[in-house]
């Protein structure tokens, strides 16, 4: 009976020893399978990898119509009597252009716009907007005396 026992487990060790290098051959081959199968694509070099934000820094004209029909229903002035003598794009720091009221609730957040003065005759106003026109907001109203 001793001899079945021995016998047994030598052939179980030799079964093991063989049958892990065959484990490791089929492994190493089906990666190399896989491998050679699928390829490698090149990475796309045409794209970026991170988009810049875009920026809006040319003046559009909705924005200047936006503002020269508020200034001419606030003064009573027909907008041909108005003039946009500067814009400088802007970076409000907060939704209400960085011109808070206590009614008003303002998130902060960044905002690209414009500043915008607007002349007509010795009357100078000054507006804030956001880059669309959408929300606008007035800065300042100046007058100055005739000479």
């Amino acid at each position: 009976m001793e001899d079945t026992n021995t016998r047994g487990s030598a052939t179980a060790t030799f079964e093991r020893k063989v049958i892990q290098p065959r484990l490791i051959i089929q492994a190493l081959a089906f990666t190399g399978i896989l491998y050679f199968c699928i390829g490698q694509t090149p990475p796309d070099t045409t794209r970026p990898l991170f988009r810049p934000v875009e920026t809006r820094t040319t003046f559009s004209t909705p924005v200047s119509h936006s503002v020269l029909q508020h200034v001419s229903q606030q003064s009573g002035l027909p907008t041909t009597a108005l003039r946009i003598v500067q814009a400088r794009p802007q970076t409000w720091q907060d939704n209400c252009l960085e011109l808070a009221d206590s009614r008003a609730l303002c998130t902060k957040m960044t905002v690209p716009g414009w500043q915008i003065a607007v002349m007509s005759g010795q009357q100078r106003w000054i507006y804030r907007t956001n880059a669309s026109g959408s929300v606008m907001k007035l800065e300042s109203a100046i007058s100055s005396p005739s000479s």
